[in-house]
């Protein structure tokens, strides 16, 4: 990506639309964050933009099936396009109308970035498959290119994730016509081709590490009891948090030099609290912060003695990069 990215650059600055299929939003503030990383990194050598829509089922409170919410986020000018979602009784015709709503509320973010960039030379494609027919789209009928960054992790053996042999066959396609594919592990770029996306142009992409971490200064530890971190969005089917939380109750019974810290939010934050308290873990034993950005976040870290994932499964956790930043192992 960097090599496509460099090129042209002394003549002028590329032009680059970014779809995203996950992004932080105003529902849950952690999905894609290391996607925003990635994109703000990249404005760096290029003029970026981004579009990230979001079907809505509840609490739908427009009288339009489509809101449209334009920012400069550090930088870079984004489009979230919040769509409401077809009534679930609908069953088969439902699904179609959110297709067709998906891709109308992208239309709408790619005509407002396209303007504020005045001009897009590159798309580039973040998670597939449905937003890699946008990138195709403009490939066939605009001789406009476009690469593909996927940080899924469906493509594993252990997730099983990714079937369906039209699904397949699309995602064949579009990766076929890429100008180059990005993965943010090797592992995840050979199961990628294992299932037969084929493309001449494979590069390992890792997480990007903030600035803010980069640049800290850290201080001396001054912990009485050993202190554990854990960072995630809060989603357990992946992130295994209430297995985690068993761990912490059964070691509480054995020992009582440690405190368990757990940062994020996502949509089993609150679930997860509850089943703290159900199984019995202490205040004294576990706390829960929230959401930490930037420097919280980073003084937070640089205070733990050592960062736990107790995930089912992972590709590369950018908080992996930024705990050994600090010297947190």
């Amino acid at each position: 990506m960097i090599i496509i990215y460099l090129i042209m650059i002394d003549r002028k600055k590329l032009k680059v639309l970014h779809l995203a299929r996950w992004y932080p939003n105003k529902f849950d503030p952690m999905p894609g964050l290391f996607i925003q990383r990635h994109i703000e990194a990249a404005n760096i050598y290029c003029e970026c933009g981004v579009v990230y829509t979001h079907l809505v089922r509840k609490d739908w409170d427009s009288v339009s099936s489509f809101v449209t919410e334009i920012s400069m986020i550090n930088g870079v000018p984004t489009a979230k396009v919040y769509y409401k979602g077809a009534n679930r009784y609908l069953g088969p015709l439902g699904k179609i109308i959110n297709i067709y709503r998906f891709y109308k509320a992208n239309r709408i973010g790619i005509g407002v970035i396209k303007s504020e960039l005045e001009g897009i030379d590159l798309l580039h494609i973040h998670i597939l498959t449905r937003l890699g027919l946008i990138g195709l789209y403009y490939k066939l009928t605009k001789g406009i290119p476009y690469i593909v960054t996927e940080h899924w992790s469906r493509y594993l053996d252990v997730t099983s994730g990714f079937k369906g042999v039209f699904r397949k066959f699309i995602t064949r396609v579009v990766v076929r016509y890429a100008s180059a594919v990005t993965a943010v592990t090797k592992n995840l770029a050979d199961s990628m081709q294992m299932h037969g996306l084929k493309n001449l142009n494979y590069l390992i992409l890792p997480n990007v590490v903030d600035n803010v971490f980069v640049k800290y200064n850290p201080k001396k530890k001054e912990n009485n009891k050993v202190n554990f971190l854990h960072v995630s969005c809060f989603e357990d089917k992946s992130k295994n948090i209430s297995g985690l939380l068993r761990v912490i109750k059964e070691l509480s019974l054995e020992r009582d030099d440690f405190i368990f810290t757990m940062v994020g939010e996502g949509i089993d934050l609150d679930d997860m609290i509850q089943y703290s308290k159900k199984i019995g873990i202490g205040t004294d034993k576990l706390r829960f912060t929230g959401l930490l950005e930037g420097k919280r976040l980073v003084d937070e870290m640089n205070n733990a003695d050592m960062l736990v994932i107790f995930s089912h499964y992972e590709n590369f956790p950018v908080v992996i990069n930024e705990s050994l930043s600090l010297g947190v192992p």
